[in-house]
């Protein structure tokens, strides 16, 4: 399991509305909303939390999708990193 820590990059704008996050990169404009799991995990790295802290959060909300969570965490943050939402501390 990668023990990596991602930030949340410094042009990145966020808010949690209800139990959504908007966030809004400053630098191009382009805007996201995250569901509900997203938004958890968001939040998560927004404590500097590593890949396997984010994994068993994760499973301790989610006990009935525990096989897939490890995948699904790695999906997200490959994404946020290519939209450049996060880096790789």
């Amino acid at each position: 399991m990668d023990k990596s820590v991602h930030k949340i990059n410094s042009n990145i704008s966020w808010k949690l509305l209800k139990d959504n996050v908007v966030a809004v990169n400053t630098g191009n404009g382009n805007y996201y909303t995250f569901n509900y799991t997203s938004s958890l995990v968001w939040q998560w790295l927004d404590q500097a939390k590593t890949e396997e802290e984010l994994v068993q959060l994760l499973r301790a909300e989610f006990p009935e999708n525990s096989d897939s969570i490890p995948r699904d965490i790695k999906e997200i943050i490959n994404y946020w990193l290519s939209e450049k939402l996060i880096n790789k501390e």
